[in-house]
């Protein structure tokens, strides 16, 4: 009796036994069939597209956000290195316009100052004539008349004429006749050191106009001076003045690339979904041509099961962007595309189907 219950047990048991290993080795079919059901309808389909919840904490939107604001902060760097140079080369040419102007009215100072020197040589020139032929004249009258009136003076003074404080007061005048005579002689030497200075001031104005060296004078050769060091300053500003338009070039050029790596960045369809509050999906480019605006887009809820119209296509975003393939884990290149979803919440299912059910299920 004990053996037969035994029995029936031990049958009991293989029996469950049996129907598990046929219910999992009917599981394991159904997985298996399904699983290369779903491989066979990504390998021959390109009727689907992944809806993709855009939020400001995804770690690509992170990472686009901090890579525009280095990109942003590198030129404003940029910028401020460009207004530097600017105000720099605004300055160089206003120094150079300024010794230009200055050499240019050292110039006409100096022929103003060499025609002034000419002038002056010439009526000093007259004037000497003029006193020397009046002091020849003055001297030989004071010489007849001191000669005629000395000995007139002895003569009255020795016949006892005249007192002897006549004689002296006489003498007295025929010496002062004499100091004119002297100061006519010397008034002669400074009009002669005048002449000889005009002179050399004009032959040094000469020489410093013509460019030579010969008969420059201290006076002219302190003012070329100041010439000379504004002739330098103007190469030194011209210099500079290149070197900075060429800096600023090269800055230009280099705040160009970051405007146009910074409009890249602003153009990424991950930071235009998340300004625009949108609800996209991944496209792959060989899915492309089936999701024109306006097309129907389907959920299926077993992949490709029971599947019904959920809302449809709107319009492509600019720019490219990498995702997962939603089976196979492989990175596919594609867009992304507006979705018009009658419920939000269909954003969030790892598949979608373009223009009809997979199935027609």
């Amino acid at each position: 009796m004990n053996q037969r219950i035994a029995n029936r047990i031990n049958t009991i048991v293989v029996n469950i036994y049996k129907a598990m290993g046929s219910v999992l080795l009917v599981l394991i079919l159904v997985g298996l069939v399904s699983y290369l059901a779903v491989q066979a309808f990504f390998f021959v389909s390109h009727s689907w597209l992944a809806p993709t919840v855009v939020s400001s904490t995804d770690t690509q939107i992170l990472q686009l956000n901090s890579q525009l604001a280095q990109q942003e902060a590198a030129r404003d760097r940029l910028l401020s290195e460009r207004r530097d140079l600017e105000t720099r080369l605004e300055q160089a040419d206003r120094l150079l316009h300024s010794e230009k102007d200055f050499q240019e009215r050292f110039r006409l100072a100096l022929g103003s100052e060499r025609r002034a020197r000419s002038n002056a040589l010439r009526q000093l020139v007259s004037l000497r004539g003029m006193y020397k032929k009046t002091a020849r004249e003055i001297s030989e009258t004071n010489l007849a008349y001191s000669d005629m009136a000395r000995g007139r003076t002895e003569s009255l003074y020795n016949a006892r004429m005249v007192e002897n404080e006549e004689r002296l007061s006489a003498n007295h005048q025929l010496a002062q006749m004499a100091q004119n005579n002297l100061s006519l002689s010397q008034g002669a030497a400074e009009l002669h050191t005048k002449l000889t200075q005009l002179q050399r001031e004009l032959k040094g104005f000469d020489a410093s106009l013509d460019g030579k060296a010969d008969g420059l004078t201290a006076e002219v050769l302190l003012l070329e001076r100041e010439y000379t060091r504004s002739v330098l300053e103007v190469k030194h500003a011209e210099s500079e003045r290149l070197h900075l338009k060429a800096s600023v070039r090269s800055l230009n050029e280099a705040v160009a690339r970051y405007d146009a790596l910074l409009a890249s960045i602003r153009g990424s369809p991950w930071l235009e979904a998340i300004e625009r509050g949108l609800t996209v999906g991944f496209v792959p480019y060989e899915n492309l041509e089936n999701a024109a605006p306006g097309t129907p887009v389907y959920r299926c809820a077993l992949k490709l099961l029971w599947c019904h119209e959920v809302g449809q296509v709107g319009h492509a975003l600019r720019g490219e962007v990498s995702v997962k393939h939603p089976v196979r884990q492989t990175m596919m290149r594609g867009v992304m595309v507006e979705l018009v979803l009658s419920d939000e919440e269909w954003a969030r299912e790892e598949l979608l189907h373009l223009g009809r059910a997979p199935l027609m299920l």
